[in-house]
């Protein structure tokens, strides 16, 4: 068996890797691929009510959530699923899915393959501050990213988010 290469590492909140402002979140990178080597990324998402994802595929990586605080409603394959502190949500690779944020302050961790966590690097916005953004609603510059980068993550868009109160 061989020996990994990657070092071990303590993050707490006060040290937070990279933070990226996408699609009406807060995103930290919490663990990367290039440090697990190359087992896994971490990402911890923040938002606040009617926060949405549209309707979407990714058919190369799988997705496991789990909700630290507040709520979300996730839309797996054409079922709506409540989810609260303490509920783990997983998304196979291949499945259509997308969430909405319920509640003020709701805080979830996202769970990838290593290299998934760097679709929010070349997606998001860079911040220096941790704080929410503005509006709920992804910019224009997020958009155009994601349109650039959705096949090189093998990620496909199906539709507006799949939510009664979508815009």
């Amino acid at each position: 068996m061989s020996k990994s290469t990657a070092k071990p590492f303590v993050r707490d909140t006060a040290a937070a890797g990279d933070s990226y402002h996408m699609f009406g979140m807060l995103t930290e990178l919490r663990a990367t691929g290039e440090e697990t080597d190359g087992l896994v990324g971490l990402t911890e998402q923040v938002g606040n009510r009617g926060v949405m994802t549209p309707l979407h595929v990714h058919h190369a990586d799988d997705e496991l959530f789990y909700v630290l605080d507040g709520a979300v409603t996730y839309y797996i394959d054409g079922d709506h699923y409540e989810a609260t502190p303490g509920t783990v949500v997983y998304g196979p690779k291949g499945v259509p899915h997308a969430f909405r944020i319920d509640e003020d302050g709701t805080r979830v961790l996202d769970v990838r393959a290593a290299g998934g966590e760097r679709f929010f690097r070349d997606v998001g916005t860079p911040v220096e501050e941790r704080e929410l953004p503005a509006s709920p609603a992804p910019t224009e510059e997020e958009q155009e990213r994601l349109g650039a980068v959705s096949e090189a993550y093998s990620l496909e868009i199906l539709g507006p988010p799949p939510f009664d109160d979508a815009p």
